[in-house]
């Protein structure tokens, strides 16, 4: 018989909360993603960035040139605010979106993909799409200010509730399969509080709920 795709059984489970994926630049966040939406077919997949571009109507190397990186991560912060009063979304964000406490207790109001990508990986990804759109990396040496970056941030990203580490030869679906089994398998891992007290009442003798 046909194998029901996992990521398909993943929506039920979630009960409405939103994934959110974190990482750096590069990382795959927004095709990775993606497909995990359109596999788990009652979710919508939005993109931090492309909102911000369609709000503001200019794209954000224009916005980091015009404003500044501090006035990008306003807007970010406020994009975000309006995302997350959503259910039943993947959203891809920005790398630098860990970096404000405010957005991160907002992140974890769902539930927190890393996609864990080694700089080298994500610089030769980066060298055949071009970095001119990647304002962060318009620097002598982008391979070093990428794992500065990273050094920066890495204390927040692994917070994530989830964490892949994706290597050179994984392509998308390849990660996309590893976020669906490591989400079921997190979900196992941490039922909902009903389900903890529905446990312990079993286990206490109290029939309660059947």
């Amino acid at each position: 018989g046909l194998k029901t795709d996992p990521a398909r059984l993943l929506g039920p489970r979630l009960s409405g909360s939103n994934l959110y994926f974190i990482g750096m630049m590069g990382s795959g966040k927004t095709v990775v993603g993606d497909n995990v939406a359109r596999r788990m077919g009652n979710y919508n997949f939005l993109d931090t960035d492309q909102i911000i571009e369609k709000a503001t109507g200019v794209t954000i190397p224009e916005i980091f040139k015009q404003e500044g990186e501090e006035s990008f991560r306003q807007i970010e912060g406020q994009i975000l605010d309006s995302v997350h009063a959503y259910v039943r979304c993947v959203v891809s964000t920005g790398g630098g979106i860990v970096q404000r406490m405010e957005n991160w207790s907002k992140l974890q109001t769902g539930i927190v993909v890393w996609l864990d990508v080694p700089p080298e990986i994500i610089m030769r990804r980066l060298e055949g799409e071009g970095t001119e759109h990647r304002p962060l990396l318009q620097t002598e040496d982008p391979l070093q200010t990428l794992k500065d970056l990273l050094e920066q941030r890495k204390e927040k990203y692994s917070q994530a509730d989830v964490r892949i580490e994706v290597e050179e030869h994984m392509d998308t679906n390849e990660v996309a399969d590893a976020v669906v089994k490591e989400l079921h398998d997190f979900i196992d891992d941490n039922p909902p509080a009903w389900k903890m007290a529905k446990a312990k009442a079993q286990a206490e003798g109290l029939d309660w709920v059947q």
